[in-house]
């Protein structure tokens, strides 16, 4: 008797939308796959919801690949994101690739591209000169009309000597008020090789860069001389071209990003070079920003959740962060969250426990294997993770 109780108060003490009968309307996002690590950023950023007007706005994110792609498979969904990759690049050598995401935005559906996903919509290199833009420009799908300023000896070095940790943050000034950013004046959004964005003429420009990479991370090339030391520094030239862009293409909006708004911030962090081993596997000399503090992991993932909305005229979610992520220590399943009011606690899909104050965490060491999803909300918005474990 007394858990039927508890089980009753827990029910009731749920926000309204969590259980009320409200429309439903899921938004069934495309990732396209990719070695880098901040793929998995982005489906974290889409692990969300929120409810506006009596409807709740579900994203539900799935990676595809080449095959989905040539094989028809973006039908089933509602918005393609293509995030920092190369791979796109040479899919889109593919005539049959380059058709499919082509009718498939033109039929009204949505595109965000972020660095190398903004390339591929563009229209590639003005004067193209090493072997790579020759390959982008052969891919590229020319829906966003600007050139790309994102040269293999400037910008690119900013990827090529990455390890992993790069959370450079570049000024972006809004240079008018726009839905997604309202009257934000200025955003700081990590940088990690992307285009200088320009020669629009349809397209328009939502922001550009009020930094300088090479101002704010100032990188070299370095040679052995008996010792290492560097004789060359890399310059970049994109402070004043477009880092975020819009346009339209047949029924559907695109909105691409020259930078991370998936990766945090490192505030105030500096440079640190040394012989390395790269994302890619290559040994040579690599960066690691330093020092400084980090921003919250979803410090600006409001802005991917947002463009999702908008690029698809739903109603936008909050400009607020909202984040959580499941650890499991010692038999108990600690959640670690940003700017959540409380955590609703699920064990194999059975409402298990409401925390309405830090620390957001259970208690589960029964032996048996479990599935443990965990909400945590903020107004009318919520974001979750799931994990399973053997306790």
């Amino acid at each position: 008797m007394k858990k039927i109780a508890v089980f009753i108060i827990a029910f009731l003490m749920l926000p309204s939308f969590a259980h009320s009968k409200i429309d439903k309307r899921e938004i069934k996002v495309a990732i396209y796959d990719s070695i880098s690590p901040s793929v998995r950023l982005v489906e974290r950023a889409f692990k969300y919801a929120w409810e506006e007007d009596g409807i709740r706005y579900e994203i539900s994110a799935k990676r595809i690949d080449y095959k989905d792609v040539v094989n028809d498979g973006l039908k089933d969904y509602d918005i393609l994101v293509i995030g920092a990759s190369g791979r796109q690049y040479f899919h889109g050598l593919s005539k049959t690739w380059r058709d499919k995401v082509r009718e498939f935005i033109a039929s009204g559906r949505g595109y965000i591209g972020i660095c190398g996903g903004a390339n591929i919509v563009s229209k590639g290199y003005e004067k193209p000169k090493h072997f790579f833009d020759f390959i982008i420009n052969s891919g590229c799908l020319k829906i966003v009309d600007a050139y790309i300023n994102d040269d293999q000896d400037e910008e690119w070095q900013y990827l090529w000597k990455e390890i992993g940790d790069s959370r450079i943050p570049l000024k972006n000034e809004i240079i008018a008020p726009h839905p997604i950013f309202e009257n934000l004046s200025y955003r700081y959004i990590t940088y990690g090789g992307g285009p200088g964005m320009y020669g629009m003429r349809e397209a328009k420009g939502i922001a550009i860069y009020a930094d300088e990479p090479m101002e704010v991370a100032p990188l070299h090339y370095w040679v052995w001389l008996g010792k290492w030391i560097p004789y060359k520094k890399i310059k970049t030239d994109i402070k004043g071209q477009y880092s975020i862009a819009e346009t339209f293409y047949g029924n559907g909006k695109v909105i691409v990003f020259s930078s991370h708004p998936e990766i945090p911030c490192g505030m105030n962090g500096s440079v640190y070079e040394f012989f390395g081993i790269s994302i890619y596997g290559v040994p040579r000399y690599v960066y690691s920003w330093v020092n400084g503090n980090n921003t919250n992991m979803s410090y600006n993932w409001w802005i991917l959740r947002r463009a999702i909305a908008y690029t698809l005229s739903l109603p936008l979610p909050p400009m607020e962060e909202l984040f959580i992520y499941l650890r499991y220590s010692s038999g108990e399943i600690i959640a670690y969250v940003e700017n959540a009011e409380k955590v609703i606690f699920y064990v194999d899909g059975d409402l298990y426990e409401i925390k309405n104050e830090p620390p957001f965490k259970i208690s589960i060491n029964d032996g048996k294997m479990h599935v443990v999803k965990a909400v945590a909300l903020k107004g009318n918005a919520e974001a979750w993770d799931e994990i399973t474990l053997n306790t």
